[in-house]
């Protein structure tokens, strides 16, 4: 079944013999689309396809017609068709995970990644060039998905070149980082490296305020990749975004990066700033800091590696992708140059920091909660009794969390102030936190 507006089609029930299974395609058709006929254009291909345009009751909405609509009548962007694949209920990991020998070290197989990647190139996209005016190749083709939709696209854009030229990893489910029974964080890499620099344009990024989602997985992969040939700037963007949560919301506020990365124009810089933690121990877990460009077109990047300048060297020096090396405490302040552009940030040094702090967390439900064995408030809680939940957990020092208290996937509690939308904190020391539940969302 084919349902249309004048730019917004559903493709319900759409078939696939790779999957044995039936989804909706939600296409995104550029706004010059039903008046200029013989022009074609790129595709961006997203998973999670029931985000992109609209919201359920299992999420919000990415916004992805609105941004591109405004980037196209801003004149930063070329226009181009969005296609949504929908998830499939129940299948979501298993069609997002590729099979490779660590996967089966964390997860329970069956794993259909290769299955939906074939799904995707040899049964969504030839239908997509018949019924829509779209450019082929790689250079005019592109791929978009966060968390669990961030790993297939880096696999399939590493896998198939050929047919992807651009594709951004958002938030990507690298790790499985997880709290045990006894509060300890324990970390299993999961995702296959390619180790290879094919024909590529990756945008790959995580918020810092994800909690076991974490901004330095991000980090550390793109500077393999940059070990395997690409250059910061140009076929590679990092982008660490302060403050930002594992939410569809926060995807969408940063979309608008890659689609300027991919199909546009990034503009100039008119601005740079330094984040990260403004404390530092001689003996602790290592710091790093997060120097973030804004551009004029309101692209961002986390730049990878600067021309630091320290004003004490005898207190700290810095490394030039910001990892800061403490010598001795005291106070000194911290410059970046880039151009005509420059940030500075006070950092200040003490004998020791703990590698971890610990994070004790109390939640009150209400009556009519159905009984649950844990619950989710930036990790997972046990059940104490009487529509109470008590854990704790060591977290890494500095780590942020943003969430809503969660009793499963897509089960949020619904927060009754509107100037307070998530739940937060930060664990720059021992904390005792304690969280009343008012009503679940429906």
């Amino acid at each position: 079944m084919v349902s249309m507006s004048s730019r917004m089609v559903e493709i319900a029930d759409f078939p696939s013999v790779s999957l044995s299974n039936t989804r909706s395609l939600y296409v995104y058709l550029p706004p010059s689309y039903h008046e200029n006929t013989e022009k074609h254009y790129a595709v961006l291909y997203m998973h999670d396809g029931q985000h992109v345009f609209s919201a359920d009751e299992r999420g919000g909405s990415w916004d992805m017609h609105v941004t591109a609509d405004r980037l196209v009548s801003e004149g930063r962007m070329e226009e181009i068709i969005i296609v949504g694949i929908a998830t499939v209920p129940h299948q979501r990991l298993n069609e997002y995970f590729h099979d490779n020998p660590r996967m089966h070290q964390v997860f329970d197989p069956p794993f259909a990644g290769e299955r939906y990647e074939t799904f995707i190139i040899e049964e969504v996209m030839p239908y997509i060039n018949q019924n829509f005016r779209t450019l082929r190749g790689p250079e005019h083709t592109a791929m978009m998905g966060s968390s669990a939709g961030g790993i297939v696209t880096y696999n399939i854009g590493f896998r198939r070149p050929d047919v992807f030229g651009s594709i951004a990893v958002m938030s990507p489910y690298f790790v499985k980082a997880h709290f045990d029974e006894r509060g300890e964080l324990n970390e299993h890499p999961f995702y296959e490296r390619y180790g290879t620099h094919p024909n590529l344009r990756v945008w790959l990024d995580m918020g810092g305020a994800e909690g076991v989602f974490m901004e330095k997985y991000a980090r550390k992969e793109a500077e393999r990749l940059v070990q395997d040939g690409f250059v910061p700037g140009e076929d590679l963007m990092l982008f660490l975004d302060p403050g930002a949560a594992h939410s569809q919301s926060d995807w969408a506020g940063r979309a608008q990066a890659p689609l300027l990365y991919f199909f546009g124009n990034i503009g100039e810089p008119v601005s740079i700033k330094l984040y990260g933690d403004d404390i530092a121990g001689v003996i602790g877990p290592v710091k790093q800091l997060n120097p973030v460009i804004t551009y004029d077109s309101g692209f961002v990047q986390t730049l990878m590696n600067g021309a630091y300048h320290v004003e004490s060297p005898e207190l700290l020096t810095i490394l030039p992708d910001g990892t800061l090396k403490p010598r001795t405490p005291g106070s000194t302040r911290i410059t970046l140059q880039m151009g005509s552009l420059s940030a500075d940030k006070e950092i200040t040094i003490i004998e020791e920091l703990p590698e971890f702090v610990k994070v004790a967390i109390e939640v009150k439900v209400p009556p009519a909660t159905p009984a649950s064995p844990m619950i989710y408030a930036g990790f997972e809680i046990p059940y104490s009794g009487e529509g109470i939940y008590r854990g704790s957990a060591m977290v890494p020092h500095g780590l942020s969390f943003t969430f809503k208290v969660s009793r499963g996937f897509g089960l949020h509690e619904k927060i009754g102030d509107p100037q307070v939308k998530r739940r937060s904190f930060t664990a720059s020391s021992d904390l005792e936190l304690f969280y009343e539940v008012e009503d679940w969302d429906v």
